[in-house]
């Protein structure tokens, strides 16, 4: 009985050693900035577009690139960028490690706490709707309030952090409002795609709207579906030095003069 007793004490021990090898074997490695300091890049995904990455022939630019360049210059690290629209695949890729930072407008919200955190605000801004503007004789067909959106349809990028905003308008209308979400695209693509009258209705963040107005003055948008809200960039959560070092960079950044040499060539 004895023998028995010990036999199974030691099986049990044996079990509790392996289980607890296994986890300091596959524990997850800290995701944080002594990693990138060793390894000397840092990894960051944006979207495809002017506003975020873009690469033509020799030419690399775009507004989220280059401050997430800048940040990395003065880290001493080289930056790796990924292009992405969609909004759930950045958000995966942040929090397995494949990305160090999200760079982009993306709404402050309580939405995605859990699992990421939020830079120090980059701008404050508000969602407004793209459509287009119609002569007089057709200025029936525009939207002229957010009521007037019950049960028409609406077209953004593929898991967009502004789906959010449209449901919830939805429900302050009490009336559905379709979600049309088109892969593999951006709010630049989508504007466009208003203006050739490919489709009639998107949503942009105002100042986005308010430069593709400047390329498609065809374009009406001043209907706006919200108020203003701060937008960020994200990074993991257990990237806790990589945050403080980031929002300290910021803070000095953003309203510097080369802040705004980047901000004026892309607004």
């Amino acid at each position: 009985m004895k023998r028995s007793f010990r036999i199974a004490i030691y099986s049990v021990a044996i079990i509790i050693l392996m289980v607890g090898a296994w986890a300091v074997f596959h524990e997850k490695p800290v995701h944080d900035l002594p990693a990138m300091l060793k390894s000397g890049k840092l990894y960051v995904v944006t979207d495809s577009s002017r506003m975020g990455f873009r690469l033509e022939g020799d030419s690399v630019y775009g507004f989220q690139y280059e401050i997430a360049k800048t940040f990395a210059d003065k880290l001493g690290l080289t930056v790796v960028v990924s292009p992405e629209n969609n909004f759930e695949s950045c958000l995966k890729g942040l929090t397995n490690g494949d990305y160090d930072i999200y760079a982009s407008f993306i709404p402050v919200t309580t939405e995605w706490k859990n699992d990421v955190s939020f830079s120090i605000p980059l701008n404050r801004s508000r969602l407004v709707l793209v459509q287009k503007n119609y002569p007089d004789s057709l200025k029936q067909l525009m939207k002229k309030n957010q009521q007037d959106l019950a049960g028409d349809t609406i077209y953004v990028p593929k898991m967009t952090p502004h789906k959010l905003r449209l449901k919830h308008l939805s429900d302050e209308i009490a009336d559905t409002i379709h979600i049309v979400e088109v892969p593999n695209v951006n709010l630049e693509q989508l504007g466009e795609w208003v203006a050739l009258g490919k489709i009639r209705l998107t949503v942009c963040d105002e100042r986005e709207a308010q430069h593709l107005k400047l390329t498609y003055p065809q374009l009406d948008i001043s209907l706006p579906l919200g108020f203003d809200q701060h937008y960020a960039w994200m990074v993991d959560k257990e990237s806790i030095q990589l945050l403080q070092q980031l929002n300290d960079f910021l803070n000095d950044f953003i309203g510097s003069s080369a802040y705004w040499n980047i901000y004026r060539k892309y607004y």
